[in-house]
């Protein structure tokens, strides 16, 4: 039926059966690359970036839900992480809010309460032994950049004290220009020594109502921070995952980014999720068992070279969608990259 109705067109309506096949074709088109590239999955992944209207954001923190952010790293001795808040869209800096936004920072040394499945303040100071010695562990805020403005008047304000938080009030971003405020927060070199993190760092941006009603795109930022031991991701090639304490969401993007040319391993845990098969085709990969990560372990080699591309981001869907990603269980537990290997060149003879 469908050869005898092509012919006809194609006879009797040339022009209109060419342009009925273009919207076909490029329909398709944008169907393989929407799954592809995450920027329009039937899915529910989290997004790996921010809303055009957003004009209140962070490097770590985000809106809509309490972001998880797993780091790592091979530096030794307290580890500080510098956290941002922005009056503009990450994606969009050239884009300020038009009035000013007053908010508030809090930081708060919290542990995964597996009872209740949520992140609750310590009640107790933390402490380590060196040597017979023992003292208390470090983790502190410190204000260090004010309208982008570098400050230097702010103290360390202790989180291992009681209440185990401190919170500035009143912070204000300048609107009509593109600023930023910028806080470090401080993890004790104890607990970047461990594989597995055990104690967190949540930090919440609140937006005043008046904020939010002079602004559109202002909401509050929140995220829980959390360092421990791994390669560096100065050099090479290194993954991230996207991850979110909701489990309203299908499955999660990993972003693998670097520079040099090489392979670096991509590997999920196959009983709990399936990678985009979407990825795989137009990679042209091929999966394998991952052994050396144990049974159900499952991987594909991707070869990278920044010269050409220098980013990517592979969509992983949940193979129970109930089933929630939270706490010891978050999702990096079972999707991650490692073994990057650098390209090496063969001497001319």
């Amino acid at each position: 039926m469908w050869t005898k109705l092509k012919k006809a067109l194609k006879i009797k309506y040339p022009i209109t059966f060419w342009m009925l096949a273009s919207a076909l074709l490029f329909g398709t088109l944008v169907v393989v690359h929407a799954a592809y590239s995450g920027t329009a999955d039937v899915k529910r992944v989290v997004s790996t970036q921010a809303s055009s209207s957003t004009v209140f954001s962070s490097n770590y923190m985000e809106s809509g839900g309490l972001a998880i952010k797993s780091l790592r790293t091979t530096a030794e001795g307290d580890f500080i992480c510098n956290v941002t808040v922005c009056n503009y869209d990450q994606l969009d800096p050239a884009s300020p809010a038009r009035a000013q936004i007053t908010y508030s920072f809090k930081a708060e040394l919290c542990r995964y309460d597996t009872s209740t499945e949520s992140y609750v303040v310590v009640s107790e100071v933390q402490t380590k032994t060196i040597d017979n010695v023992t003292s208390n562990k470090t983790f502190y805020v410190k204000k260090v950049m004010d309208d982008n403005l570098e400050i230097k008047t702010d103290t360390e304000h202790s989180l291992n004290e009681s209440p185990f938080y401190y919170e500035y009030t009143d912070e204000t971003l300048a609107g009509g220009t593109s600023n930023k405020d910028s806080f470090n927060i401080c993890f004790d070199s104890a607990e970047v020594d461990l594989a597995v993190a055990d104690l967190f760092i949540r930090v919440t941006a609140t937006p005043t109502d008046e904020s939010m009603q002079q602004n559109s795109g202002v909401g509050i930022l929140q995220s829980v921070i959390s360092v421990s031991k791994g390669r560096t991701v100065e050099t090479g090639w290194y993954g991230s995952l996207d991850e979110r304490t909701n489990q309203d969401y299908d499955g999660y993007n990993l972003v693998v980014e670097g520079s040099g040319e090489g392979t670096i391993d991509i590997l999920w845990y196959d009983s709990k999720f399936t990678i985009n098969p979407v990825f795989i085709s137009v990679e042209g990969l091929t999966p394998g068992d991952a052994t050396s990560e144990g049974e159900n372990w499952k991987k594909v080699t991707l070869p990278v070279d920044s010269t050409e591309k220098n980013r990517y981001v592979v969509q992983f869907y949940k193979k129970n969608e109930n089933t929630p990603y939270t706490g010891s269980e978050f999702p990096s537990k079972y999707i991650k990259c490692s073994n990057y290997q650098a390209a090496t060149s063969t001497p001319e003879p």
